[in-house]
C-alpha cells in the first residue's frame, strides 16, 4: 500500500497542491471541483491561527509536509526548526528546492518518509498533520499515536459521517484511483489512542481538528 501511496502523490502532488491553495496552474475540471469542497487552504490557515502562538522558538514536525504550504508559513511565527516529511519524493524535491533558494538549510530540512513505518519521533516539541491521518489504516494509526506518545500534536481530520461531502469524497478518490484513503469516527479515532492518552475533538473555522494538546484545542 506505501508503494502505491508514494506513486500516486509522486504524480498528483502538484496539481492537488496548486488547486487546493488557489495557485496559478492548469488543473483539471475534478480538480477544480474537489478543490470547492475540500477547503485545504483554509484548513491550513486554520491551524496556523491554532499553533501560531505555540510556535517561537519550538522544533515541528510537519507531516505529510506536500508541497511546504504550512511549513513556509509557519516560519512568520519564528520557530526554532521544522522538519518536513513527505512520502512523495516530487514534494520533498520541490520543498528542497525552495529551501536552498531562500538559504533556510538552518531552519528547515525535509526528507522522503513512510510516516506509516516510522520507529520513533523524531526530536521535535509538536507535530502536525494536515489532511494526513486520512490515509492510515487503523493499525498505522494506533501505532503512529503509540510512537507520539504525549508528544503535542495537531491533526486535521475528515469525520466518517452521512454527508454530501464524504458522499462526493468518495466519488472523487474512486475517479482518481487514490489508494488507501479513510475517514473515522470519533469512537473509532479514540480506539486507536492508547489508555490515559488525552484526546480533543474540535472545530475551527468549520473544520475538523484533533489533538491532546489543551492549549491547541482551546486557542482563541
Amino acid at each position: 500500500m506505501a508503494n502505491l501511496q508514494k506513486k500516486y502523490w509522486d504524480r498528483k502532488i502538484n496539481e492537488w497542491s496548486h488547486a487546493s491553495y488557489n495557485k496559478q496552474s492548469k488543473i483539471s475540471f475534478v480538480e477544480k471541483i474537489a478543490t470547492f469542497f475540500r477547503s485545504v487552504n483554509k484548513r491550513k490557515d486554520a491551524a496556523i491561527l491554532i499553533v501560531g502562538k505555540q510556535a517561537k522558538g519550538k522544533s515541528i514536525l510537519d507531516l505529510g509536509c506536500g508541497l511546504g504550504e504550512f511549513t513556509f508559513e509557519i516560519r512568520k511565527h519564528s520557530p526554532k526548526k521544522i522538519l518536513a516529511y513527505d512520502i512523495s519524493q516530487v514534494a520533498i524535491r520541490h520543498i528542497k528546492t525552495n529551501v536552498k533558494k531562500n538559504k533556510l538549510n538552518n531552519k528547515i530540512a525535509c526528507k522522503v518518509v513512510d510516516a506509516s513505518k516510522l520507529k520513533s519521533i523524531p526530536q521535535c516539541d509538536m507535530v502536525i498533520g494536515l489532511g494526513f491521518i486520512d490515509y492510515f489504516t487503523p493499525s498505522e494509526l494506533k501505532h503512529l499515536f503509540k510512537i507520539i506518545g504525549n508528544k503535542p500534536y495537531l491533526f486535521s481530520f475528515f469525520e466518517k459521517k452521512v454527508s454530501l461531502f464524504n458522499l462526493l469524497h468518495k466519488i472523487y478518490i474512486t475517479i482518481q484511483n487514490c489508494p488507501g484513503a479513510y475517514k473515522y469516527s470519533r469512537q473509532e479515532i479514540e480506539s486507536f489512542i492508547p489508555k490515559k492518552s488525552a484526546v480533543y475533538f474540535f472545530e475551527k473555522d468549520g473544520l475538523q481538528f484533533m489533538s491532546n494538546s489543551r492549549k491547541f484545542a482551546f486557542s482563541k
